[in-house]
């Protein structure tokens, strides 16, 4: 082949991958794919891939465009998540979706504002699936920005109520990761209990840093000189596991409450030890879908487990990826100002429940369960433990309200 045929086959290589996107709506996912929070990087990957794979196996969107989903890692660390999405924009993405960690999430969600404040003609879509702190909607709510689970606030009101109707707690601890999301599980506990139970005192209120403690010993020696009766976290991931693995080691005895037990390896970081005195309050556990008992559940569960060897974990996630796809195919558009009008207000028949996308502050309502970690009355068992999650108390989402006044302001 002479040079100048050398040439044009690669340029007309290098023009393929352009190509083949063009026929995609690509999605860039931004989480810790390496780190202390890898394993949660992972899991929630899975979630975003097989999300996006039910759409695309149902039709895709716009007559039959795939969506595609492209992996950047943010090492757990909002600069990094900052450059990475500057970078998935410089390839011409302009759907964004991120989770894990409220910090990163409030610096991605105004690094994005600022962008489409700049281009207002070339907006980007942020779509959250998961990150916690309430201010995200509740004080920094954007026409631009969705939030696709319950923030901590919604599921530390059921965790306090739960509190509440046991008259044998008098007393409790509450542990937390030291950034926004663990201080305001800390901040509506304090508030909720002052409500419901005023009675009920709180012995210790204590920060450690996000995923740098490798033994939680000294704080679970400090939760049992205290005598507390339960303990109260917002912890996930890693700093999870581990707090609940020393908290087995050490003998403690304390009922745990928790928002993350049911997923990214805590099950089997519980164990036997963790019967009865686990309580999880979540919008998914492995017999959730029971609950309901839908065929289309069963068949979600079984396929999920048999494409990737693993158990739905963040079904939310699933959620956002279908009601995505629905808004894209309403719009007739990948546009991101007219997907985020179809999304604003948009319900979805999740099989948890209803769910509805509050157009006011862009914040997901949908049920929630109050789990206990038992080995009797389960039918699924978590993460191949012989345990798993039966349900207490289901809360729909008709039933979910909390203190935002946000409002979204419609671009021009």
């Amino acid at each position: 082949m002479n040079r100048n045929r050398l040439i044009a086959a690669a340029f007309a290589a290098a023009l393929m991958p352009a190509a083949v996107a063009a026929q995609s709506v690509r999605v860039a996912h931004i989480d810790p794919f390496s780190g202390a929070f890898a394993n949660v990087g992972a899991l929630n990957g899975m979630h975003v891939e097989y999300g996006a794979a039910l759409v695309n196996q149902s039709g895709g969107v716009l007559g039959g465009r795939q969506l595609e989903v492209i992996r950047f890692d943010n090492n757990a660390n909002p600069q990094d998540a900052v450059v990475v999405l500057q970078e998935a924009i410089d390839q011409g993405i302009r759907i964004i979706t991120q989770a894990t960690n409220s910090g990163i999430a409030l610096a991605v969600q105004e690094a994005i504002v600022r962008h489409n404040r700049r281009n207002p003609d070339d907006p980007v879509l942020y779509l959250n699936y998961g990150s916690a702190d309430p201010s995200l909607t509740r004080d920094h709510c954007d026409y631009y920005s969705f939030r696709f689970e319950v923030h901590s606030g919604m599921k530390q009101l059921a965790i306090v109520d739960a509190i509440a109707a046991n008259p044998e707690i008098d007393s409790v601890y509450i542990i937390g990761q030291d950034y926004s999301h663990g201080h305001e599980v800390s901040r509506y506990t304090r508030a909720y209990l002052a409500e419901r139970r005023p009675d009920i005192e709180v012995v210790g209120d204590e920060f450690h840093p996000v995923g740098r403690v490798r033994d939680f010993t000294p704080y679970i020696a400090r939760i049992q000189a205290s005598g507390a009766d339960a303990v109260i976290t917002g912890n996930f991931g890693t700093d999870l596991s581990l707090l609940i693995r020393a908290a087995n080691e050490g003998g403690l005895t304390s009922t745990i409450y928790t928002q993350y037990a049911s997923t990214f390896g805590a099950p089997t970081a519980i164990g036997p030890d963790g019967i009865g005195r686990v309580i999880d309050t979540a919008h998914w556990t492995p017999d959730v879908w029971l609950t309901h008992n839908t065929e289309a559940g069963r068949q979600l569960v079984e396929d999920f487990e048999r494409t990737y060897n693993a158990e739905i974990g963040s079904y939310q996630i699933l959620v956002q990826m279908q009601m995505l796809g629905a808004a894209i195919n309403a719009a007739g558009s990948d546009n991101p100002t007219q997907i985020a009008a179809a999304l604003s207000g948009a319900t979805f028949d999740a099989v948890t429940g209803p769910v509805m996308m509050r157009e006011s502050d862009h914040q997901l309502l949908h049920p929630l369960f109050v789990s206990v970690f038992t080995d009797e009355g389960i039918t699924n068992d978590s993460e191949g433990t012989g345990i798993g999650w039966r349900t207490l108390r289901e809360i729909p989402a008709s039933e979910l309200s909390d203190d935002s006044t946000c409002q979204v302001s419609v671009p021009g």
